[in-house]
């Protein structure tokens, strides 16, 4: 059995390493102290001994106490020299320079008060902190819209920040999901992340390599959560401190606090983002709500035998309902209205199309003598190339002659117009003859009719969004009141009746607002 106990190599090693973070925590005016303290002894003892001590006696009684006082007048002025010259420059070497958290908060207070832009702000923030830290490089990596937290700035110059990125599955990123505290990389797990590396399965070594690279790159030491009540949205990355040293608990404590606060930079850039892209959107949309405008007729053209009118809301700026009124020569006019399905945008571009299309098929379809219903299945056809029947219209379309009131007309998937014939019955008649929706099937056969009209009859068209005008209670305004009120108001001009209607369906939501577009026409027979 042996006399001595195992010294253990792992305990030696900690408490080296232990022993060295306490020389670097002990000031360097304790060390100068010391220094001064054993030099001043060391020197007054070689004074007081052997030869020279007799040779201060022969120079008088109190010789040696008169050099002892000069000895400690030379160490005061060589200790407050020291102080003034010798121990800033030590400090600043070996030490690393002390902040405070008051100056360091002030500063990205600072920083967000003169930033013109994000990228700007995020940039002098991450410099702010490197500075205070005295940090070879502080990142800052925000969370995107996948989850990933991409670098956005860094205080390295030449670090390109948007190519670096930590992944949402990355270990990493897991590790500080789990933690309330800051995590520090040390040396040894570098090392060990390379050792797994080789033996990491070859579909996730990739990944694994990735991470590795970033941290590599940032320089990272210090990783510090940021993070709202609801998720971590961002991630500090800090770099040792200048001469490798380490953040203690009150630099941890401080990165704590200022993360915080980035978190709530974080928050406020991507509000202030937001209101920037909702801002260009409403100007986009409200120049789309300008050409739209563009595309229904500006005037209504001048009959002798028919007055029209026509009215158009959308119900989110721009939409999807369409209406038009197309001269084909002096004595007939033709009469569309449209409804795309879908709301918006989307909705918008298309009904452009089909008015953009119907002008071009009119315009043909007079000197080459086709019918209504072929001008109408050509019309299906190329909505339906142009959307591969992902989108449909429901269309309708009529052609009248002055000459003897005859009207002729295709219904394509459309709300029936209705006919108030003026034998004094108020019987409404309904208009369905023609076929299927335009757009949904590439080869469809549409019927057509023609009609008879004779003076003060009525006819309108309209859109699904009259009939389900909705209240506050929550009622829909219906086809039977819509008859109603056309009943009450045909003895009107058709302008007059086009007011009336719009007064009558505004009343009845009582600003509850469209939830869909708000188009019809009035055609009323003089």
């Amino acid at each position: 059995m042996g006399l001595l106990p195992r010294i253990r190599i792992g305990r030696l090693k900690f408490r080296r390493t232990k022993l060295r973070r306490w020389i670097r925590r002990v000031p360097v005016t304790s060390y100068l102290l010391a220094i001064e303290v054993l030099a001043y002894t060391l020197l007054l003892i070689f004074i007081s001994t052997g030869e020279r001590a007799a040779r201060l006696k022969s120079m008088g009684e109190h010789a040696d106490v008169a050099s002892s006082l000069l000895l400690v007048l030379v160490f005061v002025a060589f200790h407050r020299f020291a102080r003034l010259r010798i121990v800033p420059r030590v400090e600043q070497h070996f030490f690393p320079k002390p902040y405070e958290e008051r100056q360091v908060l002030s500063g990205l207070g600072q920083e967000a008060r003169t930033a013109s832009s994000t990228d700007q702000l995020y940039f002098g923030i991450v410099c702010r902190i490197a500075e205070s830290f005295e940090a070879q490089n502080v990142a800052l990596l925000v969370r995107d819209t996948s989850g990933d937290y991409v670098c956005v700035a860094s205080s390295l110059h030449g670090l390109i920040a948007r190519e670096v990125k930590l992944t949402r599955e990355s270990f990493i990123v897991k590790r500080l999901n789990g933690l309330s505290t800051p995590l520090a990389i040390e040396a040894n797990e570098i090392e060990s992340w390379n050792r797994a590396l080789a033996n990491a399965p070859a579909s996730l070594r990739g990944a694994r390599a990735q991470e590795h690279d970033c941290l590599h790159l940032l320089k990272s030491h210090l990783l510090v959560q940021i993070r709202t009540k609801q998720q971590m949205v961002g991630i500090l990355s800090l770099s040792f401190r200048r001469g490798q040293f380490r953040y203690g608990p009150a630099d941890r404590e401080t990165l704590t606090t200022l993360s915080e606060q980035l978190a709530l930079v974080i928050e406020n850039s991507r509000l202030a983002q937001r209101m920037v892209i909702q801002e260009r959107l409403n100007r986009e949309l409200g120049l789309a709500a300008e050409v739209q405008r563009r595309l229904l007729p500006l005037h209504v053209p001048e009959c002798a035998s028919v007055e029209l009118s026509g009215f158009c809301e959308p119900a989110r700026g721009v939409g999807g309902d369409y209406y038009d009124f197309i001269s084909t020569n002096k004595d007939r006019v033709g009469i569309a209205i449209a409804d795309v399905a879908g709301k918006g945008m989307p909705a918008a571009l298309l009904m452009s199309t089909v008015q953009a299309t119907l002008r071009s098929l009119t315009g043909s379809a007079l000197s080459a003598d086709t019918s209504l219903a072929q001008m109408v299945s050509k019309l299906n056809r190329l909505i339906f190339n142009s959307t591969n029947g992902q989108h449909y219209v429901t269309f309708f379309y009529a052609d009248f002659d002055e000459t003897n009131r005859r009207l002729t007309y295709v219904n394509a998937g459309h709300n029936p117009p209705l006919w108030l014939h003026s034998n004094g019955k108020k019987q409404f008649r309904r208009l369905t003859t023609g076929g299927l929706i335009a757009g949904a099937f590439e080869d469809c056969e549409y019927d057509q009719e023609t009609l008879q009209m004779e003076s003060n009859d009525l006819l309108f068209l309209y859109t699904d969004g009259l009939t389900e005008a909705v209240s506050p209670a929550g009622e829909e305004l219906g086809e039977a009141r819509v008859e109603e009120m056309l009943a009450a108001f045909a003895h009107l001009p058709a302008q007059e009746i086009r007011d009336e209607m719009v007064r009558e369906v505004k009343d009845w939501c009582r600003g509850a607002g469209l939830y869909d577009d708000l188009t019809f026409v009035v055609m009323k027979v003089n």
